[in-house]
């Protein structure tokens, strides 16, 4: 194994692509700025739901030995101090508005924010051209501590198999990870489909 794979990359996110025949796990290391990809891994989609099965027995022996999975910290938002605003006077509006407040009409309404587009995410992070087509493997080792999870992606091809990418993840984000694969391989009814 080249040391560089040898001493494997800490990462504390996934996105994951899902293609026709393969699935793009991207690990993103999310300290500092910017936030950048530190290792892109393929795997075929037969792979990919093995891993989820080997991902379920991990967690359940890591819950054994070490009790349940840690949670992530969830980041409080911090509210400036500034008054509530007035409540909406009555607006009668013309005839025919059904009695709708200025504040009821659509226009004044709160909007939500509009989830990012792939493209976006992709021009924020940090993407190397060396690590563009990622690192193919077809088999994957999990192990862990009471602290981390490591992946060994293998490549088994003749004349012998070798660990293409080792990444390490907090036990925390695994099973975000685990639910995030599942999501991506078992995607529910299209909404716009009849």
């Amino acid at each position: 194994m080249p040391e560089a794979v040898g001493r494997g990359v800490f990462s504390n996110g996934t996105m994951i692509l899902t293609g026709a025949y393969e699935i793009v796990l991207d690990f993103v290391l999310r300290f500092g700025e910017p936030n950048r990809i530190v290792a892109r891994v393929i795997l075929p989609h037969v792979v990919a739901r093995q891993l989820i099965a080997v991902l379920q027995e991990n967690l359940q022996a890591f819950e054994t030995r070490f009790g349940p999975v840690p949670r992530l910290p969830r980041v409080r938002q911090v509210q400036e101090e500034t008054p509530p605003p007035p409540p909406p006077e009555e607006d009668p509006g013309p005839a025919g508005a059904g009695g709708m407040t200025a504040a009821q009409h659509p226009e004044n309404m709160p909007q939500s924010p509009a989830q990012p587009q792939i493209e976006d995410i992709y021009d924020e992070l940090r993407l190397p051209d060396a690590m563009l087509s990622g690192s193919y493997a077809n088999a994957v080792l999990v192990r862990h501590t009471g602290t981390e999870f490591c992946f060994d992606f293998i490549t088994n091809i003749f004349p012998r198999s070798a660990v293409s990418a080792r990444v390490y993840l907090a036990a925390p984000h695994v099973p975000l990870l685990l639910q995030s694969l599942i999501r991506s391989l078992n995607p529910g009814p299209d909404p716009g489909r009849n």
